[in-house]
């Protein structure tokens, strides 16, 4: 009986899926297509190569490397440079086109510079510092890079994620009955702890006992680290939480990565200060997500941009 009501509600669910989707459905659809586990503890999953789909409304793809990008050959053409750009799911570019990603972007404005410059995103949905780093290390390395750009977001300090097991993994990818409960399952307990709140949430995770924040910098030191050994220019630029603007609530986690960035002679750069006049819906992906939107994505861009210019054209 048990088996039977699932296979139904499993059809049921398949058949009507539009009227069940919605953000966690659709990232749950995301991470269960796109991305496979790898036997990396510290990475425990990347994206598929050659994969694509219709995500949040939005065509995703990925090339040959797992990136959500164009095709870019191993080796860099005499006379190029290249800018790699590490991050989570706001530089992959989560219900925003390929060619509005603020990587692309930026490589559009650069390139129109007369400079001829490749722009490779790297950024994977729900990674950490720590998986990020370890993405580098695996395959980021490999491409050469003149300059890495890690897009630090407050959520970055995050665990990483443990690994799962084969049948777990079936049936959290497979199963769309999954999905639906899990997204109920996400709902409820937002109605439970009402009281939970972001500033609390996050308050805890940049506490000094945290064993995830000391993972956190020991991994952004590597990455550092790495960069100087290899003669790769590093700049780490602090993307703000756009829920509240005005009267940021998380000064503590821009003051961690700043000093970070300060300590180990990294260069840093600060968003917040180009958010702060605007609506913070207006920078969203929808009134449920509120990942960069499209136009969030060409200010970012813009504001790289004319960072690096002011630079000058030998920076990196």
């Amino acid at each position: 009986t048990l088996i039977m009501c699932f296979i139904i509600s499993e059809v049921i669910i398949r058949g009507f899926y539009y009227y069940f989707s919605n953000y966690n459905m659709e990232m749950w659809r995301y991470a269960s297509e796109i991305k496979r586990p790898i036997s990396n503890n510290k990475l425990p999953f990347h994206h598929f190569p050659n994969r694509e789909g219709i995500y949040y409304g939005v065509n995703i793809a990925t090339n040959s490397i797992g990136f959500r990008d164009n095709e870019y050959s191993i080796e860099k053409y005499p006379g190029k440079k290249r800018i790699l750009f590490l991050g989570d799911s706001f530089t992959f570019g989560w219900g925003v086109p390929l060619d509005s990603l603020y990587s692309k972007l930026l490589e559009q404005m650069l390139n129109e510079d007369g400079r001829e410059i490749e722009v490779i995103n790297a950024g994977i949905g729900n990674y950490n510092s720590r998986m990020e780093v370890e993405l580098f290390k695996l395959k980021g390395m490999d491409l050469n890079p003149d300059l890495v750009i890690l897009m630090y977001f407050i959520n970055d300090v995050e665990p990483t994620p443990k690994r799962i097991s084969s049948f777990s993994y079936f049936i959290r990818s497979k199963s769309y009955l999954y999905g639906v409960l899990f997204d109920r399952y996400l709902k409820l307990k937002t109605l439970i702890f009402d009281n939970f709140s972001w500033r609390k949430y996050y308050t805890k995770l940049y506490s000094i006992d945290s064993e995830a924040l000391l993972d956190n910098y020991e991994s952004l030191k590597e990455l550092s680290n790495i960069c100087k050994q290899n003669k790769i220019k590093l700049l780490i630029v602090n993307i703000p939480e756009l829920r509240e603007l005005k009267n940021y609530p998380f000064p503590f986690a821009t003051e961690y990565i700043r000093k970070f960035a300060n300590d180990n002679d990294v260069y840093f750069f600060d968003l917040l200060p180009h958010f702060r006049d605007y609506d913070p819906p207006s920078l969203w992906v929808s009134n449920e997500d509120p990942h960069a939107n499209s136009k969030t994505n060409m200010i970012i861009a813009k504001v790289i941009y004319e960072m690096i210019s002011e630079k000058g054209p030998n920076w990196f």
